[in-house]
């Protein structure tokens, strides 16, 4: 009689699970494990919408894996010694995950892995999180690339070559006796914080509900839609493939069908697909370049003179700099714990271009806040933004948020709708406030863009400027 342990992590889903699936094939009985990382989440008093999320596709998941009579066991404290425990507790000899890419991660397996094979125990990790490791997409002399386009032509080779196709699980073996499904553990936090605007109903059946939603109504207009923050014209999955209530193979493949069936949608999902395969180019920067984490990616702003100025960072973080888009985009990130794409470029902009604060201040706030905050995307995004990292937007490229807001809410829907005190503000106005007479509830710019801009462009130069070539 063969046993296995699956160790749950970013794969909270049945169905394409390529770790789990060892289990299917390898195993008579099993049970599946998720554990409660102290070091990892430390706020689960506190009111992280992710946390939120993540314990509602686990009780989600819980379910699914009650109806086969399977408990879905909830440990707390550290794997590296729970799992060698749980192994000789339920004498299984293979246990099963899916790969994680951060350096704590890679470093706490590499010790879980060992410690499992010193119990007499197999283990198997598979990649599970992206389509395709960094070291299957690499430049023709063998290295990492480090720009986008090139690396999307490769990307998208490989998968002409080899395509990826989700692969159905086989059927899930009976559980170990003798162990009960765990409670999914609660949080306690101030209701109407998390209520007030309502969170994404967690788990694969609902992540499934919201691709054949996307699918069938939004993704037609996708290309031209997705950086209208007044439009639900996004898939809106990025917290389901965050933790993994869907995978990256069935989106991928589900847009691909559709594009077939349906030729008007291909200019949509094309434009959805490049956003995924830019999921994969963020993923294996990280993967390949572990620092990004903590230091500039590129050697030229690494010497950047940032400004210590608390307030203006706790003017940017409540949404109160003066400048409509930037505080709709913040205040509609504390309320939700999500923010439009186009927006979240146009805030970091802002906070790195116009106040000259320091990119990883910013990082680590979404981070927190996010309710799909990815450690290799959300860096990725921040450090295009702040023009400090690999394939980033050109430092002379400063986003000036007056005419963004302009541009993608001309009408102001956006902007009124978390802004409550501009409700009334006439749409001449309504992304320049301050050119009509203040009644005092909005506050004035807390910087004028013109001149950070000149100061931006300064700082970059000389930095650029004192970088010894290496």
């Amino acid at each position: 009689m063969t046993r296995g342990i699956h160790w749950f992590r970013n794969d909270l889903r049945l169905q394409d699970n390529t770790a789990l699936n060892e289990i299917a094939l390898r195993v008579d009985e099993w049970l599946p494990v998720f554990i409660v990382d102290p070091r990892i989440s430390n706020d689960l008093e506190g009111s992280s919408r992710r946390n939120h999320f993540l314990f509602d596709c686990l009780e989600r998941l819980g379910a699914e894996l009650a109806k086969k009579n399977i408990p879905l066991l909830i440990r707390h404290g550290h794997p590296e010694s729970v799992l060698p425990k749980l192994v000789e507790q339920t004498g299984a000899s293979l246990l099963t995950f899916n790969i994680d890419i951060t350096p704590f991660a890679r470093h706490r397996d590499d010790i879980v892995e060992q410690r499992i094979r010193q119990a007499g125990a197999t283990v198997i990790a598979r990649q599970d999180h992206v389509m395709y490791a960094p070291s299957e997409v690499r430049t023709k002399t063998g290295g990492a690339y480090s720009v986008y386009t090139p690396y999307r032509r490769t990307w998208m080779r490989k998968w002409e070559d080899e395509p990826r196709l989700p692969v159905p699980c086989g059927r899930l073996k009976p559980a170990i006796p003798g162990f009960a499904r765990d409670s999914v553990p609660k949080i306690r936090t101030n209701t109407s914080q998390v209520t007030r605007h309502s969170l994404p109903t967690g788990g694969e059946a609902a992540a499934h509900r919201r691709l054949d939603s996307f699918l069938s109504r939004s993704v037609v207009n996708y290309h031209a839609d997705r950086d209208r923050p007044a439009i639900d014209g996004t898939s809106r999955l990025s917290p389901y493939l965050r933790f993994g209530a869907v995978s990256v193979r069935q989106c991928f493949a589900r847009a691909m069908a559709a594009a077939n069936a349906e030729s008007p949608l291909e200019q949509g999902v094309g434009k959805w697909l490049d956003e995924l395969v830019w999921r994969e180019f963020y993923s294996g920067v990280l993967e390949e370049n572990p620092r990004v984490l903590r230091e500039s990616y590129r050697r030229d702003t690494r010497n950047i003179c940032w400004n210590d100025n608390p307030s203006d960072f706790d003017a940017w973080c409540r949404g109160e700099t003066g400048y409509p888009i930037v505080d709709a985009g913040m205040r509609q990130l504390r309320s939700t714990g999500w923010m439009h794409n186009r927006v979240r470029m146009i805030v970091a902009s802002f906070l790195t271009k116009d106040l000259l604060i320091d990119w990883r201040k910013g990082e680590r706030f979404f981070f927190k806040s996010l309710v799909d905050g990815d450690p290799a995307s959300n860096n990725g995004g921040w450090q295009w933004a702040s023009s400090t990292g690999t394939d980033a937007q050109p430092y002379f490229r400063i986003f000036n948020p007056t005419t963004q807001g302009k541009r993608w809410d001309p009408d102001g829907s956006y902007v009124r709708k978390w802004i409550p005190e501009l409700e009334h503000v006439p749409t001449k106005f309504i992304h320049s406030p301050s050119e009509k007479e203040p009644d005092g509830s909005y506050p004035a710019p807390i910087v004028d863009h013109s001149k950070r801009r000149k100061i931006a462009l300064e700082r970059f130069k000389m930095a650029r400027a004192s970088e010894t070539p290496s």
